[in-house]
């Protein structure tokens, strides 16, 4: 009979000490920087959101804009943002979240003060194929959104896709599941937006 090779085992069970450890390393001197890179992207997508130009600007000149002109607020069931420019309320800025067709899709949308007017969507995080439904990303499709009036008596079909007589905006080519789910996760969360709008702050 073969004899056991307990070298091998003891082997492997270094080497996977030493390589953990490292990772174990790596996380802990990275871990800040991911930290700040995902406030960043934040940051900047709550700005996109409300037509701040971010692109040719250092993360510290984003973020001194960010805190000039944006406040986080919380009430007992979600958090928003107002949205400022020279001290004059210019909107709200709320999370937005659902199920595409990969995975849960989350980002901002901006809305006027008087809630009849959408002012920016922007897309934080997705699991679309690149190339196909990932086209979301590109400024052209979310730019489509900017100024879109909400009509208040449709509810649940505040954004339509062109050929439909009323519709605002263009689907995507070759990815309408990653289209309609759009369409279909700003429709409910605006609905819900709308709903608890009178517990926003009106200072």
């Amino acid at each position: 009979m073969k004899k056991f090779n307990y070298k091998a085992i003891i082997f492997m069970l270094v080497i996977s000490v030493i390589f953990t450890g490292i990772l174990a390393i790596i996380n802990e001197f990275t871990s800040e920087q991911v930290m700040l890179n995902q406030e960043l992207k934040q940051q900047k997508s709550l700005l996109y959101v409300l037509d701040f130009p971010t692109d040719k600007q250092s993360a510290t000149e984003v973020s001194s804009l960010f805190n000039n002109n944006i406040i986080e607020q919380n009430t007992d069931d979600f958090t928003y943002y107002e949205g400022y420019k020279n001290d004059l309320k210019v909107g709200y800025i709320f999370p937005i979240e659902g199920e595409a067709v990969w995975g849960t899709l989350k980002g901002f949308i901006a809305l006027s003060p008087d809630f009849n007017e959408i002012i920016g969507v922007d897309f934080i995080s997705h699991s679309e194929t690149p190339g196909l439904g990932g086209r979301i990303d590109e400024t052209q499709f979310k730019e489509q959104f900017r100024g879109i009036e909400i009509d208040h008596t449709k509810e649940d079909e505040y954004i339509l896709y062109r050929p439909h007589p009323d519709g605002q905006v263009d689907s995507i080519t070759g990815a309408t599941g990653t289209s309609n789910a759009v369409r279909r996760i700003l429709n409910n969360n605006l609905n819900d937006i709308l709903k608890e709008k009178g517990g926003l702050s009106n200072d």
